[in-house]
């Protein structure tokens, strides 16, 4: 019995994407929640026309709960883009987290010629990609799939760098909208205004210069240390994904 609930295991294991979803429920959800506390009431009532009933959270995590339909496996490499630690972007000739977010952006402003069924796909496509690529191991590297096959200690149990970064600091220190807008504080109106320029590859840039703080690890563990140098990270990179996030919506959904 043991020897088949093995084998079960190892074949559902084998079925998961190489990569982690990033951020996780309330990352993602933070990220279209700061973004949104930055939208005119004019331009938050056009997204959410768009949006139909769903809420933004749902909008922010729809390419993470479509993971089971299959019809989608497609968008898998979307959520990400591995660059070796030196190299520069190169454009992949299947989707990564750059390229189809860069198409996203280009066509939503085209709006016009396409259906109702189109713009909301998207437009949720964008709530999520835009997340991705602020969590920097969907920037990282190839080696290490993302830091999913980094295995760490963290609060005693057993995990991955990818997870801890995806959902665990976030649930664990309770990271919710005010900490990550109190992380946002730092930003001047000027420095609001760069970081609200409309450019994929300097957004993933950006991003990838926290990676050596993320391999920062001693002895394979998360420690209070590590905790406390990464967490202000994570809110503000959540923070500066919801800016951008609202440029863009701006952008396109303005009058």
């Amino acid at each position: 019995m043991k020897k088949l609930v093995l084998v079960v295991a190892l074949a559902a294991g084998s079925l998961l994407p190489a990569q982690c979803l990033a951020w996780g429920k309330i990352g993602h959800g933070l990220v279209a929640e700061v973004a949104f506390s930055m939208l005119d009431n004019g331009t938050k009532q056009r997204v959410q026309q768009c949006l139909g009933d769903m809420s933004i959270e749902q909008a922010a995590n729809w390419m993470d709960e479509i993971k089971g339909d299959h019809s989608k496996d497609f968008m898998k490499p979307w959520h990400y883009v591995n660059i070796a630690d030196g190299a520069t972007y190169t454009e992949a000739k299947e989707g990564d987290v750059i390229n189809e977010l860069t198409r996203v952006i280009e066509e939503l402003h085209h709006s016009d010629k396409m259906s109702k069924e189109e713009v909301k796909e998207h437009v949720l496509i964008l709530f999520h990609l835009v997340g991705d690529l602020h969590q920097p191991l969907h920037v990282g590297y190839a080696t290490d799939k993302g830091g999913n096959t980094v295995q760490v200690t963290y609060n005693g149990h057993g995990t991955n760098l990818h997870r801890v970064w995806d959902s665990e600091i976030i649930e664990h220190e309770h990271i919710d909208l005010a900490a990550c807008q109190a992380a946002g504080k730092v930003f001047g109106s000027k420095e609001i205004a760069g970081l609200s320029v409309v450019n994929v590859q300097q957004w993933m840039q950006q991003a990838r210069k926290e990676l050596k703080s993320v391999y920062d690890i001693k002895d394979g563990t998360i420690d209070d240390a590590y905790v406390a140098r990464n967490k202000p990270v994570i809110e503000k990179e959540i923070y500066i994904a919801g800016v951008r996030l609202a440029a863009v919506l701006k952008d396109v959904f303005k009058p």
